[in-house]
């Protein structure tokens, strides 16, 4: 499968949730994407940077075609609900569940492409 429909779809998929959960008014969806996003860039981080010497560049490739998309996705959706009225409680502890997941989701993404 092409990778550019792969981060094409990461990006409106993330974007969509992120939206949908600002208007709504609910936290959980939002919560588990974090969580998600933050356990798969560890993942890929670990396998990018290898044992022995040896890295998984597929990783790297596979960092960059989802997880980034998705986070971009994430703030973009988190923007467009704000534009409309609609805004996240962040000091909540969903709130900082979600920040927490996106922070290790971007420094682990940010660590990959560093290695």
């Amino acid at each position: 499968m092409n990778p550019w429909l792969i981060a094409a779809a990461c990006l409106a998929g993330a974007g969509f949730l992120s939206w949908g959960t600002a208007r709504l008014g609910l936290r959980w969806p939002l919560v588990i994407l974090a969580g998600l996003l933050a356990a798969i860039s560890g993942q890929l981080f670990l396998a990018a940077r290898g044992q022995g010497g040896f890295h998984d560049l597929a990783a790297a490739i596979a960092q960059v075609f989802t997880v980034l998309p998705a986070l971009a996705g994430i703030g973009l959706g988190l923007g467009v609900a704000r534009l409309r009225g609609h805004r996240l409680a962040w000091r909540s502890l969903p709130g900082a569940v979600i920040l927490a997941g996106l922070a290790a989701a971007a420094a682990a993404a940010a660590g990959t492409l560093l290695l």
